[in-house]
């Protein structure tokens, strides 16, 4: 048979088909001219040989060397008073890999550190921070004032 009709029959496009058959992976296929020939099994079908998968990904494979740092931003509690709920902004921001995370409430799963260093202050200019190494969930970040609503869980940040 040819490749329009081996496709269809596979439910495969006719261009994944040619890829397949440049890769040797239809069994018994012959190409004759411009053309392919596709032989058919018992079934009725064109077999396909199934492919190998690649090496493992080596990424997150290695434990992280750098902390998440979360820090509670003190100038951002301080220009949120007297502002409505709709109006707050958020007040903790986790930062990993260069990257900012906002929230109201969130869940260390695991060991952390407070850190605090009045005379070497963090990039963002904060004296006090926590660090830790294992994953954390942002449980608020829309501002709610129903506990029992507030508590789904959001993201959760993994190393």
């Amino acid at each position: 048979m040819g490749t329009r009709e081996a496709s269809f029959l596979l439910g495969i496009s006719r261009q994944r088909l040619l890829v397949l058959l440049a890769q040797g992976r239809v069994k018994g296929a012959e190409k004759k001219g411009r053309f392919w020939e596709i032989p058919v099994s018992e079934s009725g079908m064109p077999r396909i040989i199934p492919a190998r998968r690649g090496p493992k990904g080596i990424w997150h494979h290695r434990e992280t060397t750098v902390p998440q740092m979360i820090h509670v931003n003190q100038k951002q509690i301080i220009s949120n008073k007297g502002k409505p709920p709709e109006k707050l902004e958020p007040v903790v921001s986790l930062k990993h890999n260069e990257r900012n995370y906002y929230g109201y409430d969130l869940y260390i799963s695991g060991p952390c550190q407070i850190v605090y260093r009045p005379y070497k202050p963090a990039k963002c200019g904060a004296h006090l921070w926590i660090n830790t190494y294992h994953p954390v969930q942002f449980i608020d970040t829309q501002f709610n004032l129903d506990p029992a609503t507030a508590r789904q869980p959001y993201k959760q940040i993994k190393r």
